[in-house]
């Protein structure tokens, strides 16, 4: 049986069929549903999102280990103690103590043992592969009172003419090294951070003016209702800004989710050369600001394609 049409005047209450598909329609305004286009750049931009914060995250680790290691270089010195015939380890070790403790701004001096000193090397040798008959140097480990500068060049030259053997290591070339690679970390991310901008403004460009090409007649028909080029440009901007915001969450979920994997992988130390420092609460605020920076590109990329692609069809 045919379904009343109803008393004229009386509004026609939607079937169920016909709620159904309104609240399953992803688009409520001017802009088409998202169809073929809408999840395939979700896609590209969670991807965006995963690289940028990969990308961002790495500096902020690179810096928090360089910022400790700095730290740790420039409070202390090491005076190398090199195997001579002539006078004996215990000797030199005696000699240079006597000046390094009569120095202003050295707080202490203290030499390893022959254990210790091979404990360092077994990282790089491997373990059980150093020998007695390996003459290896003895290390003093010197600690500077911070705030006195000390004149490593006189220094230097008074261990050298105490004892044969005696060399100075005020770690400037590990300084040297670790704030150049540093720096080269910093630029790189920054270089992968502005691709990644510049290739997500250019896939919401083309996909911005797809979609008015495909959707031609329907701007057509809202100019007729009156509809200015603001009114379709933010409803255009809304679409994108939630595409943008969906795929920015998704990729700082998967960013996240590898952060937190390396930090249980690093535990033990055996993933990386070096123990690295993990990120803190404070990064992975930082690393938040790449999905919702994503997010307000693309939707200002949006609005200013439309706006300038309506311009040009009046």
């Amino acid at each position: 049986m045919a379904e009343s049409a109803g008393t004229p005047g009386e509004e026609k209450v939607p079937s169920w069929s016909e709620q159904l598909h309104r609240m399953a329609a992803p688009q409520k305004g001017v802009m088409p549903a998202a169809g073929t286009t809408g999840p395939t750049l979700v896609l590209v931009i969670a991807a965006m999102s995963f690289l940028a914060c990969l990308a961002l995250g790495a500096s902020l680790i690179v810096s928090k280990a360089a910022s400790g290691w700095e730290s740790d270089l420039t409070g202390t010195l090491t005076v190398q103690v090199k195997p001579s015939d002539d006078v004996s380890a215990e000797d030199q070790i005696a000699a240079a103590r006597s000046i390094l403790l009569a120095t202003p701004g050295i707080v202490k001096a203290e030499a390893l043992g022959a254990e210790e000193t091979a404990a360092l090397i077994e990282p790089w040798l491997g373990a059980g592969t150093i020998s007695e008959s390996l003459p290896l140097p003895r290390l003093i480990d010197v600690e500077l009172e911070k705030g006195v500068p000390v004149d490593m060049e006189a220094l230097a030259a008074r261990l050298a003419g105490a004892a044969p053997g005696l060399v100075l290591d005020t770690h400037r070339q590990w300084l040297e090294d670790l704030l150049g690679a540093t720096s080269a970390a910093r630029f790189l991310a920054f270089a992968v951070l502005v691709i990644i901008s510049a290739t997500t403004i250019a896939l919401v460009i083309f996909a911005s003016r797809a979609g008015l090409s495909a959707n031609q007649e329907v701007v057509e028909v809202l100019h007729l209702c009156g509809a200015r080029d603001g009114f379709i440009a933010a409803e255009i901007q809304r679409h994108f800004f939630d595409l943008g915001w969906r795929g920015g969450l998704i990729g700082f979920a998967l960013a996240l989710f590898t952060f937190l994997l390396m930090e249980i992988l690093a535990a033990d130390g055996a993933l990386f050369l070096v123990p690295l420092p993990s990120l803190s609460a404070l990064h992975y605020l930082w690393l938040m600001v790449v999905p919702a920076a994503l997010a307000l590109v693309v939707a200002a990329t949006a609005r200013f394609t439309v706006l300038r692609v309506l311009g040009r069809m009046m």
